[in-house]
């Protein structure tokens, strides 16, 4: 406790004045202000180390000298150190190191911001010439792209700043809201002023670094154009001359020396390495120099091919005025020229990816390896870096020349178009533009996506997928069309083995399309148990009804108990004709032409009348009740009679006659049953033929004077007389009888 408040009241003490009217202002201002009205009125100017407002360091930003700065930003110094030595134990230690690194950052911010470098690196603009040779005219095309590569890196470093500067502003705010969270005057809070001050530091420097930056770049683009427009103009003044033969003879006895160290590389990478972290290293040193190799082998031809266009271009320049060059040769030593910067930077590409695989790869472990093997491999991992970053270099100077060939290739180019004719210019120019659109496409196809086992996905499987899928539905589509058209010429309606035979077909080319595609996607379907274990998860997290719709499906297509145009009744009462029987589902249409939709599980798992199974004839039951008396065989012959007078109603069929059922004595009639066998059409409308029945029915009753009785109820009242009231006892209501007082013997009791 003694220590917390002697910490409190040093940093009382240091940033706020002692008497107690400055004391009580300090404490009622915002800590987050720049400094006490004290600290404003006193001479020292030194900030209050508990104010953390980014106004406190307006006032060092504003001192112009270096010395001035030094000295007030001493004055601050030495309070930290004050407060933080009467802090007791390790902790002091960790806040004296702070307080050192805001020494260094203070140093640091008055190099950026007092020394006045005006040398920017930036390579002077050259002095425009009367005449340019090749070469010169090649140099100054190299010192553009030495200041369009600085000018990248500015760029890049401006963007990597102002991104450090709006994280240290984030810091700061964070830090803020740390020091008010904490309590006034521990060593927590002291120790986030310091870290504030750090941040602080850190964010003016950065702020200086980014205007040095913003002017560099300026410098750096107005020297960019500059370059730009001389290599126009010294275009325009270049005088061609044959490329020197003692330089072709040195690049020819290169490309001859390359040539065989190319093939002793290879004889080397073609043996057998050996299974130890040594061997292994030291192939890979060997695919490095493979690789510097091949470069500096496309380098060499590179510079032949130039020296061939720089030939050219000189034997075209000694052409008299009115001769044209030979139009078939250019042309094949434009797509020479082409071919040979294609081929540098494929292998550029090559090249850098194993270059940058070798740096980000990690060393092989050598805790594993004695003594001596571990300082050899250790040397064969630096010359494995080494030669990466030599890779690096190497490929920077195979741009350039790429670059110096491109130069000459547009001048040749140029020429073939002044020599051409208007219609050739323009097939050129088609041609031209068709074989850079195939090429952007082919390498848009080409560009992997996504990868599926370690296998890239480029765009081009993708589409092979969705064409063969496409060729498979049109395949299914016109299958359906010949069936269809089968089934018309034939006049077959509803065949339930056509149906079937469609469906399986069907079935049977989704399958092979997509096999087809996914081996397309160069996925491998060989391994079952991988695709059978895939599909059962699938199954298990969602897909178990699908495919249990889809057995389903199988399942009554191959039963036959349900067909295309059977008349089916379920258990809910709904009936009506199959329509279709699809993977998931089948349709059916209702008497009232609904379309109703039933998954193919619920027809395999619950009971379905099929009305039109096997038999396309059905009996149908008409109940009926006649009055009592009524003679019943009168009642057969209206019944028999009614029955023949319906369309629908079998005759002159052995066994399958109408009949007349008497069934039951009820209470108000005698109930009969006529039965009746009905063809097949009249099996699909059972609530129609139900109808027609009744119809003829009532009419044949009433041929015959038979009388339909409906419910009566007769109503017997009793009179009772006078002389009889007491013979006849009253009931109540629940058929009791109830005792009858007499009228005098009740007065007589009542008296």
């Amino acid at each position: 406790m003694n220590r917390f408040l002697r910490i409190t009241f040093l940093l009382l003490t240091l940033g706020i004045s002692a008497s107690p009217t400055s004391l009580f202002a300090a404490s009622s201002q915002d800590p987050l202000n720049l400094l006490s009205n004290e600290d404003k009125e006193s001479k020292d100017k030194t900030p209050n180390i508990r104010d953390m407002s980014s106004r406190w360091w307006n006032q060092y930003k504003e001192l112009e000298e270096a010395k001035i700065f030094e000295t007030e930003f001493k004055k601050l110094i030495n309070k930290l150190e004050t407060t933080v030595n009467d802090v007791e134990g390790e902790q002091r230690g960790e806040l004296l190191e702070r307080i050192a690194i805001i020494r260094n950052l203070a140093q640091e911010y008055k190099k950026l911001r007092y020394s006045k470098n005006s040398n920017l690196d930036i390579p002077k603009a050259l002095v425009l010439k009367d005449s340019y040779g090749i070469q010169e005219y090649l140099d100054v095309n190299q010192l553009r792209l030495q200041v369009g590569f600085l000018l990248q890196q500015t760029q890049e470093e401006i963007a990597r700043v102002t991104d450090s500067i709006s994280q240290t502003s984030n810091t700061l705010d964070v830090l803020k809201v740390s020091y008010l969270n904490s309590d006034a005057g521990s060593v927590e809070q002291l120790s986030i002023v310091l870290n504030w001050i750090n941040s602080q530091l850190s964010k003016v420097i950065e702020e200086e670094l980014l205007l040095n930056l913003k002017s560099r770049e300026e410098s750096l683009e107005t020297e960019y154009e500059s370059l730009q427009e001389t290599l126009e103009e010294a275009r325009q003044r270049i005088s061609f001359e044959p490329f020197p033969q003692e330089e072709r003879e040195k690049l020819l006895a290169e490309k001859e020396d390359l040539d065989e160290d190319l093939k002793q590389l290879n004889l080397k990478l073609s043996r057998d390495i050996s299974e130890t972290s040594i061997g292994f290293t030291s192939y890979e040193i060997l695919k490095l120099d493979l690789a510097l190799s091949l470069l500096s082998y496309h380098e060499v031809l590179l510079k032949l091919q130039r020296a061939d266009d720089q030939d050219r271009l000189a034997s075209i320049k000694q052409l008299e005025e009115g001769d044209k060059p030979d139009l078939d040769e250019l042309r094949n030593l434009i797509a020479g020229s082409e071919r040979a910067i294609q081929l540098a930077e494929d292998e550029i590409s090559k090249a850098e990816t194993l270059a940058r695989d070798t740096l980000l790869s990690s060393d092989i472990n050598l805790r594993q390896q004695t003594s001596e093997e571990k300082i050899n491999l250790q040397k064969l991992s630096d010359e494995r870096r080494q030669k990466a970053q030599l890779i690096l270099r190497a490929m920077s100077d195979v741009r350039i020349t790429i670059s110096d060939n491109e130069l000459l290739l547009s001048i040749l180019k140029n020429i073939e178009d002044r020599q051409q004719s208007g219609l050739n210019r323009t097939w050129d120019s088609v041609k031209e533009f068709t074989e850079d659109a195939w090429d952007s496409t082919v390498q848009l196809v080409n560009r992997p996506l996504f990868s599926i086992n370690e296998r890239p996905i480029t765009l081009l499987p993708l589409i092979n997928l969705s064409f063969i899928i496409l060729i498979g539905y049109l395949v299914s589509k016109l299958v359906s069309f010949l069936v269809h058209r089968f089934e018309k010429k034939h006049k077959i309606k509803n065949s339930s083995s056509l149906y079937l035979l469609h469906r399986l077909i069907h079935y049977l080319i989704i399958f092979i399309a997509a096999v087809a595609g996914f081996s397309a996607l160069g996925l491998n379907l060989s391994n079952l148990t991988l695709i059978a274990g895939a599909l059962s998860v699938g199954i298990g997290f969602g897909l178990q009804n699908l495919v249990s719709n889809f057995v389903s499906g199988l399942t009554i297509m191959f039963e036959k108990t349900l067909k295309v145009g059977d008349y089916i009744e379920l258990e809910d009462g709904t009936t009506g004709q199959v329509q279709e029987i699809k993977t998931r589902s089948t349709r059916i249409n209702t008497n009232d032409n609904i379309d109703v939709i039933i998954p193919n599980s619920y027809m395999v798992t619950n009971i379905v009348t099929n009305w039109t199974l096997k038999e396309s004839t059905r009996r149908v039951r008409i109940p009926f009740g006649v009055a009592y008396g009524t003679d019943k065989e009168i009642v057969r012959k209206a019944a028999t009679e009614a029955a023949n007078n319906v369309q629908y109603t079998l005759k002159n069929i052995p066994g399958k006659e109408p009949d007349v059922w008497l069934t039951e004595f009820g209470d108000n009639s005698v109930n009969f049953l006529l039965l009746v066998w009905v063809a097949h059409y009249g099996v699909r409308r059972p609530t129609r033929i139900s109808s027609i029945y009744m119809w003829e029915l009532d009419t044949a009753f009433k041929k015959y004077g038979i009388e339909i009785p409906f419910p009566q109820r007769d109503v017997h009242l009793n009179i009772v007389n006078e002389e009889d009231k007491h013979s006849l006892p009253l009931q109540s209501v629940t058929g009791e009888s109830l005792p009858i007082k007499d009228d005098k013997n009740s007065n007589k009791d009542d008296k």
